[in-house]
C-alpha cells in the first residue's frame, strides 16, 4: 500500500478516493482542495466509513498543497467541470492554467511520484502538465470508453460482460476510436456474432452516452470513479493488466498523450500497439492527428495568455 494524494474531492474526486481506499490500496491518502473546509468534513465521512470496516488508512484533509508531500501517486480531478452542451475541449485554458500552477508547487515535494491525470479535457491536461512539470503522467485516457464499449456490447448481445474483450484508444472523447481488431465476443471477432449492433451504434455510443448522464445525472461519477480506481490498484498492486490508458509520446516536437492498450503496473509497458491490424493503426494516426491540431492551437493560446 502506498501514500496517494487526492488532487480536487469534489463529486468525482471524492468518489475514486473512497473507491481507491475501501478497496485497500492507499496507506495513507491526502485529501486536498481550494474549497474551506470541505476535504476536512470529507476526512471525518472517510474516518466514519473506515471505523466501521475495520481499516487502518490514514487520511488527512487539507486546504494547504504543502501538506501534500512524499505521495507516490497524485490523483488529479482538480479544475472546471464540464457542464450540458460543452465538448471537454471548451475547458481548455481555464484547466491548463490550474495545471501548470499544481505542476509548480507539487513537483518540489512529490519526488519521484506518478501524476494521473482526470481533470478534462483529460489528455491535453496530462500533457500540459508534463510539458511545465517535467514529469511522468499518464492520463486516464479512453478505459473509460473501453468500459462504456463492452457493457453496450453486452448488453445489446445479451452476454456476460465479462466475455466481452477490446479496447478503444486515441484521445479520449472525439478522437476516440474503437479498435476493432481487439473486440472479441467469447473470444470470436465481433463480426460474427454480431445480431442486430451495428459497429457504428456502438461507436456512436460511446461517444455520446457521456453528454446524456451529464444532461441528466449532472456529471459522469461512478463508472469513471470505478475504472480510474482500477487503473490505481494495477499499479500499486503491480498487476500488470492491459489497460487503454494515454501515455507522452513526442509528435511533431510536442508531448502529446494517446490511449492505446498497455500494460499497466509498477512501471508502465509496454503497449501493444505494434499488434493492431493496420485498419486499426491507421484510425489511431488519424486520431493522433486530429487531437495534436486541437492541441496544437489551444496549447499557443494558453501560452499568448500566459504572456500577457
Amino acid at each position: 500500500m502506498l501514500k496517494i494524494a487526492f488532487i480536487g474531492v469534489g463529486k468525482i474526486g471524492q468518489t475514486i478516493a473512497y473507491s481507491t481506499i475501501f478497496d485497500g490500496l492507499a496507506k495513507e491518502a491526502i485529501l486536498y482542495d481550494i474549497i474551506p473546509e470541505l476535504p476536512e468534513k470529507f476526512e471525518h465521512e472517510l474516518r466514519h466509513a473506515l471505523a466501521t470496516r475495520g481499516l487502518p488508512t490514514e487520511v488527512m484533509g487539507t486546504n494547504s498543497l504543502d501538506d501534500v508531500n512524499n505521495a507516490d501517486i497524485i490523483v488529479i480531478t482538480a479544475g472546471k467541470p464540464r457542464k450540458p452542451g460543452m465538448s471537454r475541449r471548451d475547458l481548455f485554458v481555464d484547466n491548463a492554467k490550474i495545471m501548470i500552477d499544481l505542476g509548480q508547487k507539487l513537483t518540489p515535494k512529490n519526488p519521484g511520484a506518478l501524476y494521473i491525470m482526470v481533470a478534462n479535457p483529460v489528455d491535453m491536461m496530462a500533457s500540459v502538465f508534463m510539458r511545465f512539470s517535467k514529469q511522468f503522467t499518464i492520463s486516464t485516457g479512453d478505459q473509460v470508453e473501453t468500459m462504456r464499449m463492452r457493457s453496450f456490447i453486452a448488453k445489446k448481445l445479451k452476454v456476460p460482460v465479462n466475455r466481452i474483450t477490446g479496447y478503444v484508444g486515441g484521445e479520449h472523447g472525439e478522437d476516440a476510436v474503437v479498435l476493432w481488431s481487439t473486440v472479441k465476443v467469447n473470444g470470436k471477432p465481433f463480426d460474427e456474432v454480431a445480431k442486430g449492433i451495428t459497429k457504428e451504434e456502438v461507436e456512436n455510443y460511446v461517444k455520446t452516452i457521456p453528454g446524456e448522464i451529464i444532461r441528466v445525472m449532472g456529471g459522469t461519477t461512478w463508472g469513471p470513479a470505478t475504472i480510474i480506481k482500477d487503473i490505481i490498484r494495477s499499479v500499486v498492486l503491480n498487476e500488470g493488466r492491459v489497460m487503454s490508458i494515454a501515455t507522452p509520446r513526442t509528435y511533431k516536437g510536442e508531448i502529446v498523450h494517446i490511449s492505446v492498450p498497455i500494460v499497466v503496473g509498477a512501471t508502465i509497458g509496454p503497449s501493444i500497439e505494434s499488434t493492431l491490424e493496420e485498419a486499426d493503426r491507421q484510425r489511431l494516426d488519424k486520431a493522433i492527428e486530429d487531437f495534436y491540431k486541437v492541441y496544437k492551437e489551444n496549447l499557443d493560446q494558453l501560452l499568448q495568455t500566459i504572456k500577457q
